[in-house]
């Protein structure tokens, strides 16, 4: 028995254009029927919990806080983050000054200030750690703060919730 015989019928029972034929049709509805009975994609959950940390930025010239507004939000990378400021202190800055008898006190600068800005960051769901853009918010790490208006170094000094 030949595969295909003098008509073009396979096996002698269909043409193989006509079995082609068939073979797209069922994809098709096979297709159509996984698109119809899919899972929809699991809803992504926005952030959680809510914590604010306090940045230092050190020895800074008193006219620079007042570009620092509250409700602003952080820029990091290439744009403006979901982190906003919630508040602004300014406290003298202090420095290490040197007697004549050869000790060290600490005093407050004439004209510097320390500037602490508390910052509103959200966790993530099923991450641990806090994050503003792509760095760890850990205490003592060191970062940018960086808004509209502003580009200061700062530590982080603390985290709440």
């Amino acid at each position: 028995m030949k595969v295909l015989d003098e008509k073009g019928k396979l096996f002698g029972l269909i043409n193989i254009i006509d079995l082609l034929v068939i073979f797209v049709v069922l994809v098709l509805i096979a297709g159509g029927i996984w698109y119809v009975t899919k899972d929809d994609p699991a809803e992504v959950v926005g952030p959680t919990k809510a914590h604010f940390i306090k940045i230092k930025c050190a020895g800074v010239d008193e006219g620079v806080a007042d570009y620092i507004d509250v409700g602003a939000n952080l820029y990091y990378g290439k744009g403006f983050t979901e982190e906003t400021i919630t508040a602004v202190e300014v406290v003298p800055a202090k420095i290490d000054v040197i007697k004549d008898d050869g000790t060290i006190v600490v005093a407050e600068h004439p004209e510097l200030k320390d500037i602490y800005v508390t910052v509103k960051i959200f966790e993530k769901p099923n991450d641990p750690m806090l994050w503003i853009g792509q760095l760890h918010a850990t205490v003592g790490k060191e970062l940018v703060l960086k808004t509209q208006y502003i580009e200061l170094p700062g530590v982080i000094t603390e985290i709440t919730e």
